[in-house]
């Protein structure tokens, strides 16, 4: 695999490796304005196609709610500063739609917003534009951290955005957080485990001791601990041990599965899965489902952020006094910045190379997605979760963490082939990465550097 990469420089590698430290920025959002856009577009139709149907939301917020009508009032008063319309085009399978317009010229969308799970592969294809030349792409709190947007970007160029300043869609972008029924916590005598992470201690050696603490016997029936999906369960393990996915390896850059911190972090998950606390898990683990920790079957549950709060059959909806805690961190892990992995962002926002004025798109594009007048800052958007959806502002404060620092994990590509495999095999780890060298290889050179030079590029070393 290493011999493969030695065309890369050194200066690459150590951009990669800066590019690929998770950093936690605190930047004040500058207040929207409509002199900060003042053009007049001279009655330019931008056709915004959303992925997905219509009459459930207004462009990701759920219909008949507050931030809902914010976006709709946002949406008139653009239209009016800027003497520009504005149509939302609801359609299932907008990327099968977009991609026809590309092979026939007659795009039918001047704006794409999908999950980016499918997106990526627009991406690759260069059925989008550049985004570096038409926005302030650097301005990460506005549009998305470099981390974020790691499956958008390609070779020499960023090719789509999320809202990153708007509540709601911002939290429910993916990463993975302990869900915590904190109830049956005090039931059990335990400490709030939030102070776990208050006091710095909320590490692996913490984590195992919970694990033991939270698994009891009830009325005849077993409470576990934990409800997690295997896979998740050890990816998390992997990316709390402090390495990335790719990561810079004695002078080259390699898969960090390939790193020695890689390879012990998915040692102790196969040691903690398979045998030291193999009778804490709930042994449904071959779903990604939440139903039995709805059901009060498990003290916690690793999950999606978006598994929060996307729906009404979700767990924020359907619980009471639910707490919110970050994997635990292993010893090479920065304290306080918690790393963790989507497979698809839930809404992004590209241009298609092909419509009819990306500039004209740009500068309407920038324009929505300034910041609501209602939430100015990051901790607005804190305050208001904290009010609205969550329990206590600690948790608020997790989810913004793990969402701004969640990295793409090259799923599709099948860069989770050994993290997957590793609660589950009996060969051992280094028998298991050894078997697959030059399918990682492959990944690396294909995927991992050009997503890489894409960012070099935009955001510099």
């Amino acid at each position: 695999m290493r011999n493969a990469l030695k065309f890369i420089s050194l200066v690459m590698v150590l951009t990669i490796f800066v590019c690929s430290c998770a950093q936690v920025v605190e930047e004040i959002i500058p207040e929207f304005s409509v002199d900060n856009a003042s053009a007049d577009l001279g009655g330019f139709e931008c056709v915004w196609g959303y992925d997905g149907a219509a009459g459930e939301t207004e462009l990701g917020f759920v219909t008949g709610t507050r931030n809902a009508d914010l976006l709709l009032e946002r949406k008139a008063e653009i239209e009016k500063s800027l003497n520009c319309k504005i149509t939302p085009n609801y359609t299932s399978s907008m990327f099968d739609f977009l991609r026809a317009g590309v092979m026939s010229g007659a795009q039918p969308f001047d704006i794409v917003e999908g999950g980016t799970y499918t997106m990526v592969v627009d991406v690759r294809a260069g059925n989008l534009s550049g985004l570096s030349a038409l926005l302030d792409i650097e301005n990460v709190e506005k549009w998305g951290t470099p981390n974020m947007l790691q499956s958008l970007i390609w070779q020499k160029d960023v090719f789509g955005v999320v809202p990153f300043a708007w509540p709601d869609i911002m939290y429910r972008q993916s990463g993975h957080v302990l869900a915590v029924n904190e109830s049956l916590v005090s039931r059990l005598g335990q400490p709030d485990p939030r102070e776990y992470v208050e006091d710095g201690v909320w590490n692996w050696d913490k984590f195992e001791e919970v694990l033991d603490a939270y698994t009891f016997q009830d009325a005849g029936r077993t409470i576990y601990a934990l409800r997690s999906h295997p896979p998740y369960f050890s990816i998390n393990m992997f990316l709390s041990s402090g390495v990335a996915l790719s990561a810079f390896d004695a002078g080259e850059v390699v898969c960090g599965v390939y790193t020695d911190i890689g390879r012990e972090a998915l040692e102790r998950a196969n040691t903690i899965f398979n045998v030291t606390h193999k009778d804490c898990f709930h042994p449904e683990t071959g779903s990604v489902g939440h139903e039995q920790f709805i059901n009060g079957e498990a003290v916690m549950y690793l999950s999606w952020c978006y598994e929060l709060t996307s729906g009404t059959n979700w767990i924020m909806y359907q619980m009471d006094n639910i707490g919110i805690l970050p994997f635990p961190q292993g010893p090479h892990a920065t304290p306080g910045v918690y790393l963790s992995y989507h497979e698809g962002l839930g809404n992004a926002t590209a241009i298609p190379f092909n419509a009819k004025d990306p500039n004209a798109t740009a500068i309407i594009l920038s324009a929505m997605y300034e910041p609501f007048e209602e939430y100015q800052t990051k901790d607005d958007i804190i305050d208001y979760m904290t009010n609205q959806i969550f329990y206590d502002r600690r948790d608020a404060e997790i989810i913004v963490n793990v969402v701004r620092n969640t990295e793409y994990g090259f799923f599709r590509e099948g860069a989770r082939t050994v993290i997957e495999e590793a609660v589950n095999t009996d060969k051992g780890i280094s028998a298991l990465l050894d078997s697959y060298v030059s399918r990682y290889d492959q990944i690396v050179t294909d995927y991992m550097i050009p997503h890489y030079q894409g960012r070099i590029a935009v955001y510099g070393e």
